[in-house]
Parts: C-alpha cells; structure tokens; sequence
C-alpha cells in the first residue's frame, strides 16, 4: 500500500528531462508586433521543443539580455519604432552575429535582396506556412562552417 501512495517516479524523471531538453535547446527570439501571430509562432515553436523569448518591439528585444544566451531571430520587418531591417543593422554594427529569419506582410520589390544583404538566414512572407518555418529554424541554427557561403550566393 506505501508504493501505490507515493507517485511514480519515472512521470517526475520524465517531466524534468523534457524540461532539461528545453533548457539546452538554443533560443528563438521573436519580435513580432501582432500580439495573436506571437501568441501561435511561441505555441507552434514550444510544440517543437523551442524555447522562445518573445517581444513585441524591436527596442524592446534589445533591451533584453539576448546576448547572454545564443539563438535564432525571428524578426518582422515591419514593427512600431525601430524597424526589423534597422535592427539587423545595429546587431551588425555591435558586433552581433547571430542567425536571423526575417518575416514580413509588405513583400516590397528589394526587400528579400536587401534581407540577404543583412545577412538573413531566410526571408518568409506572411502567411507562414508551419514546416516552412519550422525547416528555415533548423536551417539557420545549424552549425555555420562556411560563413560568407550564404551571405554572398546571390550577391556576386
């Protein structure tokens, strides 16, 4: 009777190695001003073993402590304030390298070229298709071995 009292604990062991594949998992930033489209990127990335960080403005992601911890940024274009592009540029201009996917409603001619220019891992318009974005996250965290390789294919 004193077993059956007591929780099992492989549900206890379990519980903490799904928390502990989360915790190692590296982290996507999303910036995305529409509260109901961050709201279901965050869900659909947690289902996949994500952890995600997420902001509603460009100025507020870089106030954050986003440099502590390495990751993927998943970044709108189009946001209130600082723009997703201009906020590419000052990431750059720190000194910050880290991959990003840009995503965006106002598919302009030269916007996906200049995304390139900025060192986009991606550029998606919205709607975005899940394994679409799902396949560009496991793409842009991959281990870089040859750096410039993406930047310059299409900028010869």
């Amino acid at each position: 009777a004193a077993q059956t009292a007591s929780p099992p604990p492989e549900q206890h062991r379990g519980r903490m190695a799904e928390d502990k594949v989360i915790q190692e998992q590296e982290t996507i930033y999303l910036v995305e001003d529409d509260a109901s489209l961050r709201t279901a990127v965050r869900r659909l990335l947690r289902s996949a073993q994500y952890r995600v960080l997420t902001f509603a403005s460009a100025e507020e992601f870089y106030r954050s402590d986003f440099r502590t911890s390495p990751g993927c940024l998943l970044l709108d274009i189009r946001l209130p304030g600082i723009s997703g592009f201009d906020l590419q540029s000052r990431l750059i201009d720190a000194g910050i390298r880290m991959p990003v996917i840009f995503i965006t409603g106002q598919d302009r001619a030269g916007m996906e070229e200049y995304a390139r220019q900025l060192g986009a891992s991606a550029y998606l318009r919205k709607p975005v298709d899940e394994e679409t974005l799902l396949a560009a996250i496991r793409q842009a965290m991959k281990p870089v071995s040859q750096d410039s390789g993406l930047d310059s294919s299409g900028n010869a």
